[in-house]
């Protein structure tokens, strides 16, 4: 029951991002993948300091707390917003959301098992390999015309 509030978030945080890579991969065929990331980005610059606004600025020092590789996550999103629009476009959503998940979920199971970024430690095992295969099995299934 601990689980149901945070799989809910995550559940329309995945919705999000499937809108989230057709809505890209349309103003990407518009302006191009780099055009339509600085517009992504700029755009959430502005919401994320509307964010603050109402949830307020956290002391200086605890920026300067966090570890360096903890700031990689703007990087990346320039990686990932780039890569879904162009993946979405080109494959459509089914196929693209579908590697994603993929490529999200053994990458996750690769993160739990060394406990990786200070997660909690999730050992490898067959049934988690399992997993993995299941959704590979259905993502083909999902992908059919």
């Amino acid at each position: 029951m601990k689980w149901l509030i945070p799989l809910i978030i995550a559940a329309l945080s995945g919705l999000a991002m499937t809108f989230q890579g057709a809505i890209n991969a349309a103003l990407k065929e518009r302006v191009g993948v780099v055009p339509m990331s600085v517009a992504v980005h700029f755009i959430g610059l502005i919401v994320s300091l509307a964010a603050l606004m109402v949830t307020g600025m956290p002391k200086l020092q605890t920026f300067k707390d966090a570890p360096l590789y903890s700031y990689l996550g703007g990087a990346l999103n320039v990686v990932i917003i780039g890569g879904v629009a162009w993946a979405v476009a080109q494959t459509g959503a089914t196929v693209g959301i579908s590697a994603i998940l993929f490529g999200q979920l053994t990458t996750a199971v690769v993160l739990d098992h060394f406990g990786i970024f200070t997660l909690e430690t999730i050992p490898f095992s067959w049934l988690r390999l399992a997993g993995v295969v299941l959704m590979l099995v259905g993502m083909r299934l999902a992908i059919q015309k």
